[in-house]
């Protein structure tokens, strides 16, 4: 289970809910087992979805009796059921809906078998483009439920070719799924945005940053910036990454040389020198790995391609 895929299309991603830690580990492993390529079998509202306690244990838990596992998974299946979602649609429209639709507990068998709303399957089935997907195993060691969140909409972001994103305090905290709550900003800090900056920063493959910005004596919006890891080389002093480095890199002969028949360039890019370094910088940033043919901070070294 822990190579199972989470897919979900990116409008509800950015939708808005709330929902406990417990409830996100129980819904996003019944997301993993949904097959969301376009060619999959299509799934329907009669479909179930089961997810067992030895499941849950083998990806967020390292220790715990069963019994006591499968009690926080009746505790999170019965608060799931009341769970509402708004997600924006295009024309100025909302739809507000629930994640599923049916819950059965099966207490002998240790099982909790979930159902999804009708409304909801679109987002999760038959996805051809503008989606996010990573693996259950990417977000077990992250448990505050805002981390959660926080990681899912990083990860839909980069995905979107975006390394920093600005939000009005209030954006951000409906987005959070935490209108109305924290009405003083150091409580929206400690409790929300630094706990989930710590716990991304130090368990998963992406570092985050946050500026905020002030309006006389008030804090109005933040911007946070994010990439991964493996990019530390290239990070400035506050460890934001260095777009400057990045656009040298992509800029020089020999990283040209090394990299001009990369998989992933488009056919304009293979002929146009502007449109080879525009890709290859959010290809840099999004699949750091792909790039390991010299160091690379080796290609500052080198000569610039005019």
């Amino acid at each position: 289970m822990e190579n199972n895929l989470v897919a979900q299309s990116n409008a509800l991603v950015l939708a808005a809910y709330a929902m406990s830690t417990k409830e996100k580990q129980l819904l996003f492993s019944c997301i993993s087992h949904i097959d969301s390529r376009p060619d999959a079998v299509q799934i329907t509202k009669q479909t179930k979805f089961t997810v067992t306690v030895e499941q849950i244990m083998e990806v967020f838990y390292h220790d715990g009796k069963k019994q006591n596992i499968y009690r926080d998974l009746e505790t999170a299946a019965d608060s799931l059921f009341d769970r509402e979602v708004t997600i924006q649609l295009d024309g100025n429209k909302r739809l507000r809906t629930r994640f599923v639709s049916g819950v059965l507990f099966d207490t002998d068998n240790n099982l909790i078998t979930v159902t999804f709303a009708e409304d909801i399957l679109p987002y999760l089935t038959q996805l051809k483009a503008n989606f996010t997907k990573y693996r259950l195993i990417e977000i077990a060691e992250l448990s505050s439920t805002h981390a959660i969140r926080l990681y899912e909409l990083i990860v839909c972001w980069i995905g979107q070719y975006q390394y920093s994103k600005t939000l009005d305090l209030e954006d951000f905290k409906y987005i959070m799924g935490v209108s109305g709550k924290y009405k003083q900003f150091g409580q929206l800090r400690e409790r929300v945005i630094d706990k989930a900056l710590e716990e991304i920063n130090a368990n998963t493959e992406y570092k985050i940053t946050v500026d905020y910005r002030k309006v006389r004596q008030s804090f109005v919006s933040l911007t946070l910036k994010f990439h991964k890891k493996s990019l530390a080389r290239l990070e400035n002093k506050d460890g934001s990454l260095s777009n400057d480095k990045i656009d040298a890199i992509v800029r020089t002969e020999q990283f040209v040389a090394d990299y001009n028949n990369y998989r992933r360039l488009s056919h304009n890019a293979k002929m146009n020198t502007d449109d080879f370094r525009r890709e290859m910088k959010d290809y840099l940033i999004t699949y750091p790995e792909d790039f390991t043919k010299r160091p690379l901070e080796d290609y500052l070294k080198s000569p610039s391609k005019k």
